[in-house]
């Protein structure tokens, strides 16, 4: 995300200076499959899923290499391979326990998931149970390039054998979600009625209100 920086005016405007943090953020907006920066560049990233090499034969695992090359090889323009981790959402986990603990009449058994669900609440705000999300980021100068630049690499990767997708709209937000708020996203994920907006990073839903 750092290096996607690099091609941002210097020059802020007066309107900038005076808004919210969006003057210093290089993301102006978030539509369907590609972000706009403040110098009207745009960014597409990809979804790549992760591969346990270690269940592949030697064999396998020359050709899955070699393939990855062969792709990044065949990379054009502005590009940014992009790892970041986030906890792993145990909610659901931590409500099944919830539901198991109601209709227990035990109560040794009732402490025991008392204990249990205190663990995982624990484990998930401190973030010690993390998922690591891989990207690859472009930058392009024209929109229509960069979808079909990012949507001609996925069907190559596919062919490949490499699992990845274009991240849409609520992705993208998500991935923004996780980079400047890591704290938050150890124990919550992006709130879902987002609209236009990147909650709470630009203006708040009142101050979205009275400005318009």
């Amino acid at each position: 995300m750092n290096k996607l920086k690099e091609f941002l005016p210097r020059k802020i405007t007066q309107h900038h200076q005076k808004g919210s943090v969006q003057s210093w953020i290089p993301v102006q907006d978030v539509a369907e499959h590609h972000m706009t920066r403040q110098d009207r560049w745009h960014v597409a990233g990809i979804r790549v899923s992760p591969k346990n090499i270690d269940l592949l034969s030697q064999r396998e695992r020359k050709r899955l290499i070699h393939h990855l090359k062969e792709v990044q090889n065949g990379l054009r323009g502005h590009y940014q391979i992009y790892c970041v981790g986030r906890s792993v959402d145990l909610d659901g986990y931590m409500s099944h326990l919830e539901e198991i603990k109601a209709k227990t009449e035990d109560p040794i058994r009732k402490k025991i998931l008392q204990s249990q669900i205190k663990q995982a609440a624990q484990t998930a705000i401190s973030g010690e149970s993390l998922e690591t999300l891989f990207f690859i980021l472009f930058a392009a100068e024209h929109k229509a390039e960069l979808i079909e630049l990012v949507k001609h690499l996925v069907t190559e990767l596919r062919n490949k054998g490499i699992g990845c997708y274009v991240c849409d709209h609520k992705e993208l937000m998500d991935m923004q979600f996780v980079f400047t708020h890591p704290v938050q996203a150890a124990y919550e994920r992006i709130p879902e009625d987002t609209k236009d907006y990147l909650p709470p990073q630009f203006l708040n839903p009142e101050r979205m209100k009275a400005l318009g």
